[in-house]
């Protein structure tokens, strides 16, 4: 894999949301699978707000201006990056679709040691981290109230130059947001990891993984750090491996049985559990 480095990258505050078009358009630029090793940022801080790391939302004509990957499975932009003791997965989610869809079902992230692709899924020494755990709809509803009732606040085009007069009630309800987020994602799910055999730990955890969830305005954002020592990789004997990212949705609804679902998009993608495997290598500084 081609080695990619974000050290000399300054980060880059988040400032606005581009048009939904603008979005599509660049995003096809973008390989739906990451295809690089990536070198993580140093002293990187897990806090969902991704300054760390290069915004997938700016800068549409650089390849810096964006994370690694658009996934238009998962409707996600991520990268995943290691450094010498922590392998982590970024994701910047397009639209809140991607923030209902992870908070009733949860992103799954699995990593497995196989690149077989008939044994990847099922392999016995798979590691599972599972976050957000889900929550039930009246809780995302909570969560969500501010965006959905601050649509008079955004324009049309979903950009917002200097100037905007709605920007200070846009900040608002971004803090109003990510205040009810804050208390429903207390917990990570860990499955594979024999030195931790609680399934439920808090994102306050000793043990090294980190994981948190941050809205920027209506994008949701997240971040993972996983202690290389738990997946059994060593920086310093780099073997590919693979992962899957999933998006797993809630469950059916029952008032549904027997009802004719329209088949547009957005509709298919909040009823079905959506994912993608990729594989990657780590890379030394």
């Amino acid at each position: 894999m081609e080695k990619f480095s974000y050290k000399n990258i300054e980060p880059i505050l988040i400032i606005g949301v581009l048009m939904a078009v603008t979005l599509t358009v660049n995003a096809q630029k973008l390989p739906q699978i990451q295809e690089i090793s990536v070198r993580a940022p140093d002293n990187v801080k897990i806090d969902g707000k991704l300054t760390d790391w290069p915004n997938p939302l700016l800068n549409a004509q650089k390849t810096d201006g964006y994370l690694n990957a658009y996934n238009s499975t998962n409707r996600i932009y991520y990268t995943i990056a290691n450094d010498d003791n922590n392998l982590y997965i970024v994701i910047r989610g397009l639209g809140t679709r991607v923030a209902v869809k992870s908070l009733s079902g949860g992103f799954t992230f699995t990593i497995s040691h196989t690149v077989d692709k008939k044994a990847r899924a099922k392999a016995a020494d798979n590691v599972v981290i599972i976050f957000p755990v889900p929550v039930d709809d009246k809780t995302i509803n909570n969560v969500l109230g501010p965006i959905r009732g601050g649509f008079n606040f955004y324009n049309e085009e979903e950009i917002y130059p200097a100037g905007y007069p709605y920007i200070k009630q846009l900040d608002s309800i971004q803090v109003l947001t990510n205040a009810r987020l804050s208390p429903v994602i207390k917990e990570i799910k860990v499955k594979g990891i024999k030195e931790i055999p609680d399934s439920l730990i808090s994102v306050y955890n000793e043990t090294g993984i980190k994981a948190m969830m941050q809205f920027t305005w209506r994008q949701p954002s997240y971040e993972l750090a996983i202690p290389l020592k738990y997946l059994n990789l060593d920086v310093n004997n780099p073997v590919k491996f693979s992962y899957n990212i999933m998006l797993t949705g809630g469950p059916p609804d029952p008032r549904l049985n027997g009802v004719q679902i329209d088949p547009d998009p957005g509709t298919m993608f909040m009823m079905a559990p959506t994912d993608f495997w990729g594989t990657y290598a780590l890379i030394k500084k």
